[in-house]
């Protein structure tokens, strides 16, 4: 069986430090305005009774991905055998449609990276692409696993390899002798809003369920 990856943030571990998106960042060369991972930092309260909330955020990798739905193009954005959701830059046409599709936020263009596909193929179904120069549109991008580093070998993303209090458990799903299985079995994590029924494959040890309403939010704000 193949393996299915998965990620889980314990968040009783993690003390805010941001080396995930930093690490992510210089790992994958996203650009400033744009996150494939991003902690979210957020207060509540008044002294003495205030807390902060830490929310490392990433692409759910959902199983039942939405923005695999919204693309246009067959194959563009697709999901391995692995269980990742990832973009295929060379058939992306730039139309952003899968962008607002994701109800997490996890999505954004990447300025430098121009698109590679001719979209005048695609003008009948994609309308809005008529309006817009081809040397203008940009290749969507998020957090794909850290696709290189398993194609490599490596199997830890750049997250999980940079975060001081291994708060960041990466690993197979399929395997119930691998970490992130047997923390799933044991501390029955939770995912970010389950309600709306995408399958999330990022979960989150979270002792006090506040921090999904106190640091809730897109991962790329548009």
């Amino acid at each position: 069986m193949a393996k299915q990856y998965g990620m889980l943030i314990d968040l009783r571990r993690c003390i805010g430090c941001t080396s995930c998106q930093v690490g992510c960042k210089m790992e994958n060369g996203v650009p400033i305005g744009g996150f494939r991972s991003r902690v979210e930092i957020q207060d509540d309260g008044d002294y003495p009774a205030a807390k902060r909330y830490f929310l490392p955020k990433f692409c759910n990798h959902c199983d039942d991905a939405p923005c695999i739905q919204a693309c246009p193009v067959k194959g563009a954005t697709y999901k391995g055998e692995d269980g990742a959701v990832l973009v295929n830059r060379d058939l992306c046409i730039g139309c952003a449609r899968c962008v607002p599709a994701c109800p997490y936020g996890a999505r954004y263009l990447h300025e430098y990276l121009p698109i590679k596909n001719n979209p005048k193929p695609y003008v009948k179904d994609v309308p809005e692409l008529a309006k817009t120069p081809v040397k203008n549109l940009r290749v969507v991008d998020k957090c794909d696993f850290c696709s290189a580093r398993l194609e490599a070998g490596q199997e830890e993303t750049a997250c999980a390899r940079n975060c001081f209090g291994k708060a960041i458990v990466f690993g197979d799903l399929a395997d119930p002798n691998s970490r992130i299985s047997k923390l799933v079995a044991s501390e029955k994590p939770d995912v970010r809003h389950p309600e709306f029924g995408t399958k999330p494959r990022v979960y989150y040890i979270a002792p006090d369920k506040k921090v999904f309403d106190a640091a809730d939010g897109s991962l790329n704000p548009s």
